[in-house]
């Protein structure tokens, strides 16, 4: 084997060492991606539940509100009336004397 042989077998070597070091390298960074893929899937997904639960408060809120709209002006209603059978008790009152 001549030294120029030897030479582009040391390079061949060097190089081949390069590329598997090179593909380690690449591998260990391919799983890294895997994994913060699947972790941003698990994300989106808890997002999306998280968001379907939400809408689903907000809705549940919406009817609570005009529930409670209802029976607050129902109320006031009550009291107007009540306000005007006093006014018509005392004009009736007046009337008697």
């Amino acid at each position: 084997m001549t030294d120029e042989d030897r030479l582009l077998l040391n390079d061949l070597k060097t190089n081949t060492a390069q590329l598997f070091s090179l593909f380690d390298q690449l591998e260990r960074e391919k799983k890294q991606l895997e994994d913060t893929v699947l972790s941003l899937k698990n994300e989106v997904k808890e997002l999306m539940q998280e968001k379907t639960d939400l809408s689903r408060r907000h809705e549940q809120l919406k009817v609570a509100s005009q529930i409670l709209t209802s029976e607050e002006e129902t109320r006031e209603a009550k009291q107007k009336i009540n306000k005007l059978v006093r006014e018509i008790d005392k004009c009736i009152a007046l009337l008697n004397e």
